[in-house]
């Protein structure tokens, strides 16, 4: 891929890119504060015009990095653009992950970050790929997750007791529960939470009001959706799904 960017970027209201999976998302833009939050999944994040600091018990200064499911953070970008890749929750396994790991090549994330910011990824083809060349030697979550995992998916808006999704896949719903904490850092009610958010976006872009997109999803109101948001994301819905920002979302 081509070299790096110039890093003189100085526009923290830049328009946001937004590529919404029913499972994941990504995004490329300028946002000004992302507090203290956890992912429910494995997330890649970019500094696109400058390196970002991670900020835990300890700040981390990275260009692109891995963080893994359940890890609590915040996030300086320090007035430049961040990307910010949703992974697949079956993609890997927090087991024996690294809270936060450096990815090698950053300058390909960075030019996957300016593509998608361009507008030019309509699937995670080029994602997934960038992942496997990063995270070669990673694990994957247990089959069984996986597959409470897909139960949970498709029973999204009949809001499944996990009872019955463990019974599904042949667990105990205390074994399945403690592979959820264990492997994603979460636990299943949090995470079909988590994937409630994703449909929102899906919903606000092709035309609903947010709070109409946040009923839909299955949350009570939209203060509702924005303490999820903050919870999972570290920012407001507001911050990116705005009336002007409907035609910078693709759907996927």
């Amino acid at each position: 891929m081509a070299g790096s960017p110039r890093a003189d970027f100085q526009e923290p209201t830049a328009r946001v890119r937004l590529l919404a999976g029913t499972d994941r998302v990504a995004l490329c833009g300028g946002l000004d504060v992302i507090v203290t939050h956890r992912h429910a999944s494995s997330v890649v994040v970019v500094g696109v015009d400058r390196p970002l600091r991670i900020i835990a018990e300890r700040s981390h200064v990275s260009r692109a990095a891995l963080i893994a499911p359940g890890f609590s953070h915040a996030v300086e970008v320090d007035g430049g653009r961040i990307a910010v890749f949703v992974l697949p929750p079956h993609a890997l396994s927090r087991a024996g992950m690294a809270s936060v790991r450096d990815l090698r090549r950053p300058n390909d994330w960075v030019e996957l970050s300016l593509a998608l910011h361009r507008g030019e990824l309509a699937t995670f083809e080029l994602v997934d790929r960038a992942i496997a060349r990063s995270c070669a030697d990673a694990r994957p979550i247990h089959d069984r997750l996986r597959r409470a995992i897909d139960a949970l998916h498709v029973s999204l808006d009949d809001n499944l007791p996990i009872d019955a999704i463990a019974a599904q896949v042949g667990l105990s719903p205390s074994r399945l529960m403690s592979l959820a904490r264990e492997q994603m850092g979460t636990s299943l009610r949090s995470f079909r939470r988590w994937l409630r958010t994703f449909s929102v976006a899906r919903e606000y872009a092709a035309g609903a009001s947010l709070t109409t997109a946040a009923l839909d999803a299955g949350f009570s109101s939209s203060a509702h959706l924005s303490a999820a948001a903050r919870e999972h994301f570290g920012i407001r819905p507001s911050q990116i799904l705005t009336p002007g920002a409907r035609a910078s979302i693709i759907a996927c």
